[in-house]
């Protein structure tokens, strides 16, 4: 899936943001690769556990950084970062009884939040971060 591929257009400027960002892309592209590949989900479950890790590890980041600069959408955005994660595991409770690793409804779902939150909301408290009152 070329969606699922790291674009330059992603960075935030925030270097450990975008160094997670980056390894979230990573981990759902191995995920839609072994899909095709491989479709035994048995093969699949480590790189879905590391997926989990790796989100569960940026949110905390990203939410953490938000309380210290007091941001002040933090409570919307975190209910952004629950809501994906609860219909991921919706999702992924649905495919066991589905072909494959992991469903090509739950890659697609993950490849159209992470893009427009990363471009929208989270390109927005970079822009916060970064702005006149932050300097």
């Amino acid at each position: 899936m070329k969606d699922l591929k790291w674009k330059d257009e992603f960075l935030l400027g925030i270097p450990a943001v975008d160094l997670q960002h980056k390894r979230i892309f990573d981990c759902f592209a191995t995920l839609a690769e072994q899909r095709v590949t491989n479709p035994d989900r048995s093969l699949a479950d480590p790189s879905v556990m590391r997926l989990v890790g790796l989100l569960q590890e940026h949110f905390a980041l990203e939410e953490s950084m938000m309380r210290v600069l007091s941001y002040p959408e933090l409570e919307r955005h975190i209910e952004e970062h629950r809501q994906f994660c609860a219909e991921v595991e919706e999702l992924e409770q649905k495919s066991p009884s589905m072909e494959g690793s992991v469903s090509d409804q739950t890659i697609k779902v993950a490849q159209k939040w992470l893009r427009e939150h990363i471009l929208k909301s989270d390109r927005h408290y970079a822009e916060f971060f970064s702005g006149p009152q932050r300097n």
